[in-house]
């Protein structure tokens, strides 16, 4: 199945106040207009159609297009802008996309393809996870949101069936998407297709900050701790068998430790030795999941979640691989974050140095925190 692709590009994106358009906004190398373009890259792609606002013609012409793009120009309302775009169009079926979701899942547009083809046409959406209200003056009414949709793109429609929608629609005509303005004029229903939350739009400054991760925070942490007898072995939470375990005012959980010292780094406070002093009784022989619990609540309190956490093991003895995968699955639950979130690995030192001669256990640790 041969699709055309239009891409909405005719606004001026001016609610994302950057004194230009946010289709160009630099996400880490590549523009949102390039990145958009990128999902489409496929060889059922025909033609993507990019309308595009007069003002942003001239570095339009800079970036490294396919060669199957085509340049239309925007009309003064989005309508108008879709209606000059499908001209060019002339597969059986039109995909129309926003310009500025360029991070569009490959199986969202597969699925959307796939509807259209059994129903007609296709337009994605995410349920509503809020509880919603609708608001009459100074009065709300509770609104159940299991009936509820957001509407996304791309919007699949069969090219001469849109292309009819359009030719009826008043010159001035303006609707918020393709689907509404579909409805409307050919009386036709409209198929939806689950979509993903990851598919945003880049609407305001701050989407645009969500989109380059300038609300991702990483730290690094580092512990070690002497290995003597008569002490538990303690790993993440986990009683690890061994003849020896960590020397601490703790329980000398070497890993959770540092851990905590990456989470709080990525915070910008201070580290576990000056929040839990080893001079305070309080913490003598105390559970570090406890301490990890008391970080993570100071983390919440800050606005951050946390996203993944890394760390290697140092260790000559005891051998840790048979304990990685339980280790991993506790603290993931402590956490509260997906298993493959939590990677651990071990490793010796060869027999050299501190690690090597069996006298101690250390780690480094990377967390990677997200501003909510």
């Amino acid at each position: 199945m041969k699709f055309d692709v239009i891409l909405a590009c005719g606004g001026s994106g001016s609610r994302c106040n950057l004194g230009y358009n946010k289709l160009a906004f630099n996400l880490g190398g590549i523009s949102v207009l390039e990145k958009t373009v990128s999902c489409f890259n496929r060889e059922d792609a025909d033609k993507i159609i990019i309308s595009y606002n007069h003002n942003d013609l001239d570095w339009i012409k800079t970036l490294p297009l396919p060669p199957n793009a085509v340049l239309c120009p925007g009309g003064n309302t989005r309508a108008q802008s879709i209606k000059n775009a499908l001209k060019f169009a002339d597969c059986d079926y039109v995909v129309i996309h926003d310009g500025a979701r360029p991070f569009l899942p490959a199986k969202c547009l597969s699925d959307g393809l796939s509807d259209a083809l059994k129903y007609g046409n296709s337009v994605l959406y995410v349920p509503s996870t809020d509880s919603l209200r609708s608001i009459d003056g100074d009065v709300s009414f509770t609104v159940d949101r299991n009936s509820i949709a957001r509407i996304q793109t791309p919007q699949i429609f069969i090219t001469e069936e849109i292309k009819r929608a359009y030719s009826l629609a008043e010159e001035n005509a303006e609707f918020t998407d393709d689907a509404t303005l579909y409805e409307y004029y050919l009386q036709k229903k409209i198929h939806l297709t689950k979509g993903s939350e990851s598919n945003i739009k880049i609407t305001t400054r701050e989407d645009c900050e969500r989109a380059i991760g300038a609300d991702i925070y990483i730290g690094n942490g580092w512990d070690t701790h002497r290995l003597g007898e008569n002490r538990d072995l303690i790993l993440g939470g986990i009683k690890i068998p061994h003849d020896k375990g960590l020397i601490a005012h703790s329980d000398g959980d070497v890993l959770i430790h540092a851990i905590m010292d990456a989470i709080l780094s990525a915070m910008h406070e201070r580290d576990i030795g000056t929040l839990f002093p080893d001079t305070d009784e309080k913490y003598k022989n105390i559970s570090s999941v406890k301490l990890l619990e008391e970080v993570l609540e100071l983390a919440r309190s800050k606005g951050f979640s946390i996203k993944s956490v890394s760390a290697v093991i140092m260790a000559q003895k005891p051998k840790l691989a048979p304990h990685i995968v339980s280790i991993e699955k506790n603290l993931a639950n402590i956490l509260s974050v997906d298993e493959n979130r939590v990677s651990l690995t071990a490793t010796t030192t060869e027999k050299l140095g501190m690690v090597g001669r069996e006298e101690g256990i250390s780690v480094s640790s990377v967390a990677t925190l997200q501003k909510i």
